[in-house]
């Protein structure tokens, strides 16, 4: 090995060294969205169906818990040092369980299981769900909800909610807290619907 050679080696060595140094003083930083369960009504109708929330499907990006932003139409990235607690996925799924039963309108709910079998089977997908900075920093949440008969297996309801909700500043915190008040806001719409859809003349209460 030359002279030159050394002098490069080490100098990629202490590159290393240092990016490796910078990387373990940065703590990784997690975040938690829990839509609270509203308090039980006082009143109102009942409806003699079971459900089971299924899987929330969502794009792989978002699977691995990093908070995503979207530059422009077609770039996203992903904040490596900032992620949450629950993958959006599961944050939707556990928050309609809970958001369903608290209602008091179903005799049960729960989390779709293979040995359980319920009259109803909600289930959905997340189109998006992250910040968008151009051309100011906001949020956008979308999904879509359906509900489907299990004894026929056809979907008979279904809601797509799409929100860009404003962000109040600069840092991560302001974008969760933009995201919570957004998710929050669909998955109220969305369990308002399937209630509507079960008090409603097309709903088929199984026998």
């Amino acid at each position: 090995m030359n002279c030159r050679s050394a002098i490069q080696a080490c100098l990629t060595a202490a590159l290393c060294i240092l990016v490796s140094a910078c990387a373990a003083s940065r703590p990784m930083k997690y975040y938690r969205i829990e839509v609270p369960a509203p308090e039980p009504a006082a009143a109102g109708p009942v409806f003699g169906v079971t459900l089971q929330v299924g899987t929330i499907d969502s794009p792989p990006i978002m699977r691995d818990g990093r908070i995503l932003y979207q530059v422009d139409a077609h770039e996203m990235g992903a904040y490596e040092y900032h992620r949450w607690v629950e993958t959006p996925d599961r944050m939707v799924q556990n928050s309609l369980v809970r958001l369903l039963r608290s209602s008091g309108r179903y005799p049960s709910v729960d989390i779709q299981r293979s040995n359980v079998r319920a009259d109803y089977t909600v289930q959905g997908k997340i189109y998006e769900f992250s910040e968008v900075d151009k051309p100011e920093i906001h949020t956008r949440v979308s999904m879509e909800i359906e509900v489907h008969d299990v004894k026929s297996g056809r979907t008979v309801w279904s809601r797509i909610y799409t929100n860009e909700g404003p962000v109040s500043g600069k840092e991560i915190p302001d974008v969760v807290e933009s995201l919570d008040q957004n998710l929050r806001r669909g998955l109220s719409e969305i369990v308002t619907g399937i209630h509507q859809y079960f008090a409603g003349p097309a709903a088929v209460t199984p026998r």
